[in-house]
């Protein structure tokens, strides 16, 4: 029985295109790994640098306006002729309740 040589070329291509591919796959794994690691370190530093919401302690303005869906307008609270009005509107902007005795106002 004849024992025949195996083709060394043909194993040393096998060998060159595994290790081309082991190279790849660390390649990969390395830049998965880096990035896992990113992610996790900006998250616990988001967490670090929260900081308490701002309460304050007075709030002054002439005129708040409380807006719905699509910036509607639906309320008013506000200071007329030295008083303060809370006005409600309807959805095609008429007062439909007023602390304010005989308002007749047009809204927008």
């Amino acid at each position: 029985m004849e024992q025949t040589q195996p083709d060394v070329s043909e194993l040393l291509g096998r060998v060159v295109k595994l290790e081309r591919q082991n190279r790849a796959w660390r390649l990969g794994g390395l830049a998965a790994l880096l990035s896992l690691a990113f992610f996790v370190a900006a998250g616990v530093r988001a967490q670090q640098d929260q900081r308490p919401a701002l309460r304050a302690a007075t709030v002054e303005a002439h005129h708040f306006i409380l807006q719905g869906d699509g910036g509607v307008t639906q309320g008013e609270l506000m200071v007329s002729n030295g008083q303060p009005v809370l006005e409600l509107y309807d959805a095609s902007g008429k007062v439909i309740w007023s602390t304010q005795v005989g308002v007749h106002r047009v809204t927008k």
